[in-house]
């Protein structure tokens, strides 16, 4: 058995350039308050692996929340980006059938989204802003 291990994680960039809409609209957050609404977000993660370490791999997200226009032709203003890199260390090498069981592309990613959706709402809150909490992700519906 392969033992795996979450070891830590790193920000590797982040972009957050509200314009005023925006912010008056950060600001009408509450505990009430229906994310869905007002912002989308897009979040796409791959695993990555390493040819200097062959037990250890990343997950890697890229996240966008931007504001939600409902008339298509009015271009969305990008709200935050978030690139966000987990780290894995496993007791044993990572072969080719590790790198196609389900481990890396829904496990990984479930184990360490919880950590990228406290940052971003300690950043927010960090920032001077109300809260905003990612909502929950299925990664086995994207397997």
């Amino acid at each position: 058995m392969n033992r795996i291990k979450f070891h830590d994680y790193r920000i590797i960039k982040t972009i957050f350039e509200p314009s005023e809409e925006l912010i008056k609209k950060l600001e009408l957050i509450s505990d009430s308050f229906d994310y869905s609404n007002e912002f989308k977000d897009n979040l796409s993660f791959s695993p990555v692996y390493t040819d200097n370490d062959k037990k250890t791999f990343f997950i890697l997200f890229d996240l966008e929340i931007s504001d939600f226009k409902s008339d298509s032709k009015e271009k969305s203003q990008g709200l935050f980006s978030l690139r966000f890199v987990a780290h894995f260390k496993c007791e044993n090498d990572i072969d080719d059938e590790f790198k196609g069981s389900r481990f890396p592309i829904v496990n990984a990613p479930a184990i360490a989204y919880p950590y990228l959706r406290s940052f971003v709402c300690n950043y927010f809150v960090s920032a001077g802003y109300n809260a905003i909490n990612l909502p929950a992700y299925n990664f086995v519906n994207n397997s």
